[in-house]
């Protein structure tokens, strides 16, 4: 699939007293409405918005498991964009639809979840230009994917200078790993895993062993949660992602 930024349609530009949320759709090159939440970063003292982070969501949820996130964002003057992944949220339609995927005999469901699993890098990509359009040249873009969302961070910040990445209850493969180590180790990187998350927990230590980068860091929770979870139990974590992103995209 060709990268086409197509278009973008704004459904809806209302902001409440309590959101700073828009409703965005994203048509993708071949007739696909991804929907997301933009979040405008707002002007703080001198500081200038051409920052952005693009936020990916696990797999057994949905882009609103950034709500909080995106906000803090916002006012801490950058500008961050949610997104569903085709077939998850309100990113769906006859033939991409997460939840009448799971209906399907095994070999149905996994030919259906590779193929719609396989317009994802060009959808984030999409997703990623979007931002790149709001910051500028010469701004700068963060990175974090949650679960599933880690691997297609990893594939986008391979082709795009991405200024700091996280990963969040985000199990790698060793090849993923590998990826990672080759160009993007220097990067900034925010880990975050429970350590009785199996796979999750052990390649989220083998990759900040991995990274070089001074301000690289590791958050390890006790028990099993994963993602979304984690951002309900600990009230202070959503501050902890932000100040981090903040940081590492202000120096």
């Amino acid at each position: 699939m060709p990268r086409l930024f197509t278009s973008i349609l704004l459904t809806t530009l209302f902001f409440s007293a309590t959101s700073f949320a828009a409703d965005i759709t994203l048509t993708t090159s071949d007739k696909f409405s991804l929907k997301g939440d933009y979040y405008q970063g707002k002007t703080v003292k001198q500081n200038s918005t051409n920052h952005a982070v693009l936020m990916l969501h696990q797999c057994n949820y949905n882009r609103t498991m950034y709500n909080n996130i995106g906000e803090q964002l916002a006012q801490r003057g950058i500008h961050a964009l949610s997104i569903d992944f085709r077939g998850f949220g309100e990113s769906v339609n006859n033939i991409f639809n997460v939840k009448n995927l799971r209906k399907l005999p095994k070999e149905e469901r996994n030919k259906a979840w590779s193929n719609m699993s396989s317009h994802w890098p060009d959808d984030v990509q999409l997703a990623f230009d979007y931002l790149t359009e709001k910051v500028g040249d010469q701004g700068k873009v963060g990175i974090i994917g949650a679960s599933c969302g880690g691997s297609q961070a990893i594939t986008l910040a391979e082709k795009e200078n991405i200024s700091a990445i996280g990963f969040f209850s985000s199990s790698q493969s060793d090849k993923n790993i590998a990826r990672y180590n080759k160009v993007l180790a220097t990067k900034p990187t925010l880990i975050i895993a429970s350590q009785d998350d199996g796979r999750t927990f052990t390649s989220a230590g083998q990759l900040f062993i991995t990274a070089k980068h001074a301000n690289s860091k590791m958050i390890s929770y006790k028990g099993s949660k994963h993602g979304y979870p984690l951002l309900d139990s600990d009230k202070q974590l959503a501050q902890t992602i932000v100040a981090w992103f903040v940081n590492e995209l202000n120096n």
